[in-house]
């Protein structure tokens, strides 16, 4: 059965010397991707506390639409995708890739969220150990994600798992997992996300990630950002 409501998910980071031609890059790309038959939107997002830390998010339509949008090495794989995909690796100055197609395992659906407000964003992704992958999955879903979004400061949140599909391979290569939260403002964030100035609730589910999440994860990674730009699509497709 086709997954509907998929993310894809882009996260890089860009050396401050190349950030101007990569700016200016991305610029077109975000616009240009959603041109693409399956790409429904398209947000971008800069780190608040990492400057040259960028994440990305597209909609798409279907797990049916993977090859055309993402499938590199098939024969369905859109002109302006490669196009796309061809003037990416020109650029220089870029590290630590995440590329994942996504599915929202728990929390209400946060696509409508996303697309009607400019929230900043609280994004954290981590693998699991496959032997601890069903409890890590349940002490997440029944204690720390609620835990999480009653903290005062979030808005909203979805858990996201990757996917499996012939079209993504040598594709994707993040971590199996991500949580992504809304919350209200910039200015909140140092109550949600600096330990010196963390609200109590927060800092007890801090406490709470260390004892029960941590130990069984790896590939750990937080980091709040703030919308630069949003794209949708002009016409159905």
């Amino acid at each position: 059965m086709a997954k509907d409501n998929l993310l894809l998910v882009v996260q890089m980071s860009c050396a401050a010397d190349e950030l101007d031609p990569f700016n200016q890059w991305c610029n077109s790309h975000l616009p240009n991707l959603v041109r693409i038959p399956g790409f429904q939107w398209a947000q971008r997002y800069v780190g608040i506390t990492e400057r040259n830390r960028f994440t990305a998010l597209y909609g798409l339509r279907s797990e049916d639409d993977l090859p055309s949008t993402l499938g590199r090495h098939t024969a369905s794989f859109h002109p302006i995708a490669r196009s796309e995909l061809d003037s990416h690796q020109r650029l220089n100055g870029l590290s630590s890739r995440l590329l994942n197609v996504y599915e929202q395992i728990a929390g209400t659906p946060i696509t409508d969220s996303l697309l009607s407000g400019d929230y900043p964003l609280s994004i954290v992704t981590a693998d699991v150990d496959p032997k601890e992958e069903d409890d890590w999955n349940r002490w997440y879903n029944e204690s720390h994600f609620p835990n999480v979004l009653a903290v005062p400061g979030y808005v909203s949140g979805g858990r996201f798992r990757a996917i499996d599909h012939p079209a993504l391979a040598g594709v994707s290569t993040g971590p199996r997992y991500m949580a992504l939260y809304e919350v209200e403002s910039e200015e909140v964030i140092p109550s949600l996300g600096d330990e010196s100035q963390m609200r109590t609730e927060a800092r007890d589910e801090i406490a709470n990630w260390k004892r029960n999440g941590l130990p069984r994860a790896s590939n750990v990674s937080w980091g709040f950002y703030k919308m630069t730009s949003k794209h949708f699509k002009w016409m159905d497709g």
